[in-house]
């Protein structure tokens, strides 16, 4: 097994469902390879690169037709979701109107709130009861040897699941006729047990029951009850930016596709800006940025628009860094990770430099030159 395979695997579980490799699991809770066929491995695996080719190199912000501000017209849904509930509300419209049979997603584990579980919604009311965002190892795809042939789904996935899923696509279109369309949030990290348990630990909940990342408001609190219903609350700013997204996957921290380019539609907060130019992180009504990044996609949120579904409306990326500022320094900054990472001949995801370097550019010396020396010294210190 070549060694990027196993430490830049997402643990999305289609290897493992097509039985094309055996999955272990290290002590942090992360899934990667033990054997398998490298060969299929590296024309699947998101570390293998193999998606650039879909990848528009020239725009930061990725291949899409339109991209909008918008919400779900359903207070409920835009409520409890994490931002504006466009990807719950999607959901819910292809199951109402028969577009497709089933929704394979994630929900809390019941047994242990802070894992997760893979399940295919088949009902209106399935979906909205798993709305919300889970910042918790998944692998959403191991269980796509489960789905039936006669049958069409969306999926809501990472990035890196979607991205396994079109590049497996590409090898078996049969496959395609199942996947109806693919739907992504933008993701900044998939956290591990530890950063789990030590979130538990801060919010002094030693038997927890239900645990809530966000939602119930934007960007809402990270909600935990335990066994006899006390209720521990922590604003998201410290529950993701200082304790969770702390310890984030290693594939994670040289992840070229945090915005979901490969989806048919991917969502993510769309933040408003305090007069410094920093987002806002006290609670709003919520609001998603929408990439339609398919001509599927786009057809389908202006269909529902139309209906009074959604509320979308269509604008320019221009504020975009600063709104998903950690989105546009990771891919702008990406080159400079790779290039300390080299210096010290470390393993690296299949990216080419020349493809990197286009969207270096867009950062300043100053700020890469931060990057390539911060990397430098946590890849020493054995911290990545």
């Amino acid at each position: 097994m070549k060694r990027y395979l196993k430490e830049y695997c997402v643990g999305c579980g289609l290897c493992k469902a097509m039985k094309k490799a055996e999955l272990v699991t290290d002590s942090k809770g992360f899934r990667h390879p033990a054997s398998g066929d490298v060969a299929w491995l590296e024309k699947v695996c998101p570390a293998a690169g193999q998606q650039q080719s879909r990848m528009n190199k020239n725009e930061i912000w990725g291949r899409f037709q339109t991209v909008y501000y918008g919400w779900s017209n359903d207070p409920g849904i835009r409520q409890s979701a994490s931002s504006g509930g466009i990807l719950t509300e999607v959901a819910v419209y292809l199951i109402k109107n028969k577009i497709v049979d089933g929704v394979i997603q994630v929900e809390a584990d019941k047994e242990c709130p802070t894992k997760t579980k893979t399940v295919i919604s088949y009902k209106e009311s399935e979906i909205k009861a798993r709305c919300g965002s889970r910042y918790s190892i998944s692998s959403p795809l191991e269980i796509m040897d489960k789905l039936e042939t006669n049958k069409r789904y969306a999926f809501i996935g990472k990035p890196c699941d979607v991205t396994a899923i079109q590049n497996y696509i590409e090898m078996d279109p049969q496959f395609r006729k199942m996947i109806y369309i693919t739907l992504s949030f933008l993701c900044a990290g998939l956290p591990s047990l530890e950063a789990q348990e030590k979130l538990l630990h801060t919010l002094n909940c030693t038997d927890c029951k239900t645990l809530i990342y966000r939602g119930n408001g934007w960007p809402g609190y990270t909600t935990v009850s335990d066994q006899n219903g006390k209720i521990f609350q922590l604003e998201y700013e410290t529950a993701w930016g200082k304790i969770l997204g702390r310890d984030i996957m290693k594939m994670c921290r040289f992840c070229l596709d945090g915005i979901g380019e490969s989806a048919d539609i991917s969502c993510g907060d769309a933040w408003y800006l305090k007069e410094d130019g920093r987002p806002d992180f006290s609670e709003h009504d919520g609001r998603n940025i929408i990439f339609a990044r398919t001509e599927i996609g786009k057809q389908l949120l202006e269909k529902m628009a139309q209906e009074g579904v959604i509320s979308i409306n269509a604008v320019d990326t221009s504020d975009f860094s600063n709104i998903q500022k950690y989105q546009y320094q990771r891919r702008t900054t990406m080159a400079a990770k790779f290039a300390a990472m080299r210096v010290l001949l470390k393993p690296l995801p299949k990216y080419t430099g020349k493809f990197l370097s286009s969207y270096g550019k867009y950062a300043n010396f100053s700020l890469k030159k931060s990057i390539f020396l911060g990397t430098g010294k946590r890849a020493l210190l054995k911290k990545i």
